[in-house]
């Protein structure tokens, strides 16, 4: 409303300035007008004496010609009476023009001239003259009378230009008047047009406001009364109820009438008053109190765990708490069945780490003689049977260090989630370590191949050998294992800015399927077959890889062999 009453008071100031402007304009140009036609009424009174001069010198000069001639004195009486008149004339024609310099030099001119011509008229005649002299009479009035018609034709020139002077300035301040007229009605009607869309516009913002204003109303009420969570607007200081949903009364059991004017603690919802001052301030000194879990009440006094989350508001000028709550008793009741669930979890990790590490101590002392038996049989074997029993003698050997192996990396893998792996960085020389294990590999190779090694770079670094080693031994075992015979196996080092390690086979491949998996524990690659193993050591690997803060890159394709690519984080500290 103010907006309007603004706009209309905006209007009518406009509207009068228009008017006064308007008003000005018009007064000025009246103003011009009549002044215009007050210089034309008296550039035609001056154009009128001059005229009325011309025809009175003309007199003086033919009359006494005539008299001069004729000696008629009856010639006397008109000549007298335009004498007499003509200065009174030509004072006039000064008083006339007295506001031009110009005019008044010509008027002296006038004057002069015409008392000449008059002091010459004067004298009388004297007998009878020749026609000589007559002719010289002539001639000289004449002559005056054409110097003051130059005079009066200079003053009735200048007059006449005057006037076209003043009438052209007079059409031109009409053009002028009518040109502004033309504008002010133009922005008159601008700002009409203007002031209607702008009151239109708000009009409609208003109209548009009005509306949204009712749907937020609507909205927030479906939302309070229809909301599936719990919601209750209490009085801040005294904790009084004022209103709430159904949701709010279908969760703690009460009617609405029940509630309504009472407080939490009055209906045993809350046990205290301190329990709900401590939220209530909590909520007031960071504004919102979210998710706050505490143990309420129903009116059967069955308890129920809550999460309320709590914000301060004014409604009807009055300080008010609204709360939302949720019941959390289910997932309260399914978070200790999880707690449980955990302990018992971590209680058989427990055991089976126990288990790992007592079955992989006491499983090596059995394989140890085993091995150690099967050595002693091989030796003591003679004859045409010894050939058998080498044989039978290397696969319980391979057997034994297959087992001693599964039983290495479940010892790894349990130390691993028990969380004991940790990297103890020393200075090693990196190509001599490789070198050494690749030489250490030539004796598990598969017939006929062939392992090549090659390092570029820094030699030495600092890092775990220990991991260092497992990492090199996982892939260049999985080359071999993974590998054909006569298979040529490629390992090469580099240390520049990083650590770089590589291992190429000519092998079976992996998938693109199965490299999305291939790290995971337990897994093996589809076209692995009958070829031994875990499905851990790749798992172990990149956990080992992880911990020297580095990363694995897999270029692999069935068939063609594959090639694992580490880098690692180079340092050059001691400690990790």
């Amino acid at each position: 409303m103010m907006f309007f009453k603004t706009i209309l008071g905006v209007l009518f100031g406009l509207l009068v300035s228009c008017i006064v402007i308007w008003g000005t304009v018009t007064y000025q140009n009246n103003k011009s007008s009549i002044e215009t036609a007050g210089s034309v009424r008296h550039t035609h009174e001056v154009i009128e004496l001059t005229n009325e001069i011309s025809s009175l010198y003309k007199d003086i000069q033919l009359e006494s010609n005539a008299f001069f001639i004729s000696g008629d004195s009856s010639f006397l009486m008109p000549y007298s009476k335009a004498r007499d008149a003509i200065a009174p004339s030509i004072e006039k024609l000064r008083q006339l023009t007295r506001d031009n310099p110009n005019q008044a030099l010509r008027i002296d001119s006038l004057l002069m001239y015409v008392n000449d011509m008059i002091s010459f008229t004067n004298s009388p005649p004297k007998g009878t003259y020749a026609a000589q002299q007559i002719n010289e009479r002539i001639t000289k009035t004449y002559y005056f009378r054409q110097q003051i018609r130059e005079v009066i034709s200079s003053i009735r020139s200048d007059e006449e230009s005057l006037l076209v002077n003043r009438e052209l300035a007079y059409k031109n301040s009409i053009a002028a008047f009518n040109r502004t007229f033309l504008l002010l009605i133009l922005g008159i009607a601008v700002l009409l047009a203007t002031t209607f869309f702008l009151i239109r516009y708000h009009f409609n913002h208003r109209i548009k406001a009005e509306e949204d204003q009712r749907k937020a109303a609507e909205l927030f009420t479906k939302l309070f009364y229809d909301s599936p969570i719990g919601i209750v607007i209490s009085r801040l200081d005294t904790g009084e109820i004022i209103n709430c949903n159904h949701a709010y009364t279908e969760l703690m059991g009460f009617t609405k009438s029940e509630l309504l004017g009472k407080t939490a603690v009055q209906l045993g919802i809350i046990n205290t008053g301190r329990e709900r001052n401590d939220i209530v301030k909590e909520a007031l000194r960071v504004g919102v109190n979210k998710d706050v879990e505490v143990q309420l009440n129903r009116k059967d006094n069955t308890p129920i765990w809550a999460s309320i989350s709590m914000q301060s508001m004014m409604v009807d000028g009055q300080d008010c708490l609204l709360s939302a709550i949720l019941d959390m008793t289910v997932h309260k009741e399914g978070e200790e069945k999880i707690k449980k669930a955990l302990a018992t979890e971590i209680e058989l990790n427990k055991l089976k780490s126990n288990f790992v590490t007592l079955a992989s101590h006491e499983f090596r002392t059995p394989l140890t003689a085993v091995l150690s038996s099967a050595a002693l049989l091989e030796n003591y074997s003679y004859g045409e049977n010894k050939s058998k029993v080498s044989k039978h003698v290397a696969r319980i050997k391979a057997s034994v260090n297959l087992l001693t192996s599964i039983l290495d990396e479940f010892l790894s893998l349990s130390k691993i989630e028990e969380g004991k792996v940790e990297p103890k960085v020393e200075r090693l020389n990196l190509k001599e370590t490789l070198e050494s294990l690749c030489n250490n590999f030539k004796t598990f190779a598969r017939p006929g191949q062939k392992i090549t090694y090659q390092h570029s770079g820094d030699e030495e670094i600092y890092s775990d050998p220990v991991l260092l080693g497992n990492i090199v031994n996982n892939l260049v075992s999985n080359a071999i294992k993974y590998s054909h015979d006569n298979g040529e196996i490629f390992v090469s080092s580099a240390v520049n800015a990083n650590v770089h390690l590589s291992v190429k086979d000519d092998g079976i491949g992996i998938s693109k399927e199965d490299q999305v998996h291939l790290f995971e524990r337990f897994f093996r690659a589809s076209n692995a077959g009958d070829i031994q193993g875990t499905g851990l050591g790749l798992h172990i690997m990149k956990h080992y890889v992880d911990k020297l803060k580095g990363s694995v890159e897999v270029q692999s394709e069935p068939g063609k062999g594959s090639e694992f690519k580490v880098i690692l984080e180079r340092t050059n500290r001691t400690e990790a």
